[in-house]
């Protein structure tokens, strides 16, 4: 999997009830794993929770909030991209090692399985 990184600032898109919706563009729609990596970070309080957030894989994260949140929406947002990463990265080198030991013991049993073969009649 690529990293996933913010590549703009956050842009409005809309405002209702003083809330505003803001959209923050990554490099590439995550995967649903990834997604599901981001919402494991730890919530900041109600009003800064990754469960908050929307991916919309054309536009990217969005979420809604007051004006005066944004900079903290932004200091945790990069926070949980990063902490997405990591986990995905960690849990990508543990399956490839979980199939490189698998693909070891499959070498090892054949390997086995041809000695004992050719010892069969001894």
């Amino acid at each position: 999997m690529n990293t996933i990184v913010r590549i703009r600032p956050p842009r409005a898109i809309g405002i209702s009830d003083g809330l505003y919706s803001f959209v923050v563009q990554l490099n590439e729609p995550p995967a649903a794993y990834w997604i599901y990596a981001f919402r494991l970070a730890t919530p900041v309080g109600v009003e800064i929770d990754p469960e908050r957030v929307v991916f919309d894989p054309e536009r990217g994260l969005l979420f809604e909030t007051r004006e005066s949140l944004v900079p903290g929406w932004i200091q945790h947002i990069d926070l949980w991209i990063d902490s997405a990463n990591k986990q995905v990265a960690a849990d990508e080198a543990a399956e490839e090692k979980r199939r490189a030991e698998a693909q070891n013991r499959e070498q090892r049993e054949l390997l086995l399985t041809q000695v004992n073969e050719r010892f069969k009649d001894l």
